[in-house]
């Protein structure tokens, strides 16, 4: 889930507009469109993708003959971003869904109007429509969740009710469960000494992880990342009372020795090797789980805790929207409609969320009475979605770091006063920035 920088992002600002001569020669090729992929040394999503073309282009009603350019994702956008500066953007990009309302903003992609897709958006996962001032820029084929992941006999012995959908675990059961796990010190069953109760992915510190796993914890307190009645300001969610509650008991589960300040760098393996009791993380963790042959059948997979204001999870993954300068965009959105037929969103999916409830009854993982069943509905009904900001980017960055010094011991409030000064002054420089064009 991989972010593109302020940075990256700036100089996509700067640089549209330019390079007419490769507008007009592109215009020439409009009966050619070209589709840029993220996924580059993942066979799986790639060869899907290369199947969705393959076909679209064999249809009898295709619009243009649609290429494919695969990047890793790694370099995908610096990639972009030497494209943008050289005018060369194709007609169809992958991008990370929280990116999508500053990539808007900079007019590198448009607003979808081909009515047939905008329709089908509507039938996909919420988390899978990237959207920005009301208009929708993006569809995706898949989503991720994140869930708390326990042993039913480790639960059991211990006298831990195995929190359900229904009923997931409120703040007062969570800290018990971590109360009993850390005086047993070890599985009680197998007897494989533990070395923290429970791993959040504190070692992911400086990407998107803490954003995408911690924020909704902190929503779950009754706090935000930013004012969503206005989305120009952080003061009173961020550093409200709530949030500072929420900073009070993350930096107390290091104190109190319930999780360590840099876990494990592989979460899921860690718990495969039952070194932690608990573990926050993504559906990504199943197939740690299958390739090192774990019982799945004792695996309990439990909704996020109700920290006062409901269980919270995130939502929004990489998306398909169609660039400013696309030349053909009827062919761009009607190869975007056709590609999120069920049968193609499913061969996406893997082990992920298929967008689709049609595509998650065909999924074996995800229909009824599947392994992962119930992670589906844990994104349809808890999921919310990262702020819909130009200034998200920035407003991640500074949440990470606010909260890898909170559990590195820094004080709470100041800390959280100090995040929201500079989401404030960056959010107003933003707007300015905007204004001026």
């Amino acid at each position: 889930m991989s972010l593109a920088s302020v940075a990256a992002i700036v100089t996509v600002l700067g640089t549209v507009g330019c390079g007419e001569a490769e507008r007009e020669a592109a215009k020439a090729n409009s009966n050619e469109i070209t589709l840029w992929t993220h996924t580059a040394g993942f066979d799986d999503q790639l060869n899907a993708v290369k199947q969705i073309v393959k076909d679209y282009n064999a249809s009898a009603d295709k619009k243009a003959t649609v290429k494919i350019q695969a990047f890793p994702q790694s370099s995908y956008n610096d990639s972009v971003i030497s494209a943008s500066s050289a005018n060369k953007l194709p007609c169809l990009v992958d991008v990370d869904q929280p990116n999508i309302p500053y990539w808007a903003s900079a007019g590198v992609i448009q607003p979808l109007t081909n009515k047939d897709l905008l329709s089908r958006s509507e039938e996909l996962l919420q988390s899978a429509v990237g959207k920005w001032n009301d208009a929708t820029y993006g569809v995706g084929y898949t989503d991720d969740t994140v869930a708390l992941f326990a042993r039913k006999s480790v639960l059991k012995s211990l006298g831990i009710r195995e929190a359900t959908f229904d009923q997931p675990w409120d703040k007062a059961e969570l800290m018990d469960a971590l109360s009993k796990m850390k005086s047993s010190g070890k599985n009680p069953v197998t007897g494989t000494a533990w070395d923290y109760p429970l791993d959040m992915g504190t070692a992911s510190s400086g990407g998107e992880w803490y954003s995408y796993a911690f924020s909704p914890l902190l929503q779950s307190f009754g706090g935000d990342l930013i004012n969503r009645e206005n989305y120009k300001t952080s003061q009173g969610v961020l550093n409200s009372s709530k949030a500072i509650e929420f900073g009070n008991w993350m930096h107390s589960l290091v104190t109190d020795k319930y999780m360590a300040v840099k876990g494990a760098s592989d979460t899921g393996l860690e718990f495969v090797n039952d070194k932690i009791g608990l573990l926050y993380s993504g559906e990504w963790t199943y197939g740690t789980m299958k390739d090192n042959n774990i019982d799945i059948s004792d695996i309990a997979i439990m909704p996020p805790p109700d920290l006062g204001e409901g269980p919270v999870t995130a939502g929004g993954a990489w998306e398909v929207a169609v660039t400013k300068s696309c030349n053909n965009t009827e062919a761009a959105q009607d190869y975007m409609n056709f590609s999120l037929q069920d049968k193609y969103i499913l061969s996406m999916a893997g082990s992920s969320l298929p967008a689709s409830e049609a595509a998650m009854a065909q999924s074996d993982l995800y229909k009824e009475g599947g392994d992962l069943a119930v992670m589906a509905e844990i994104s349809k009904k808890y999921v919310k979605m990262r702020p819909e900001t130009p200034s998200y980017s920035f407003i991640s960055t500074e949440f990470d770091k606010t909260i890898s010094d909170i559990i590195n011991g820094a004080d709470v409030k100041q800390t959280l006063n100090s995040a929201v000064t500079a989401i404030d002054a960056n959010i107003q420089s933003t707007e300015q920035s905007s204004s001026s064009k």
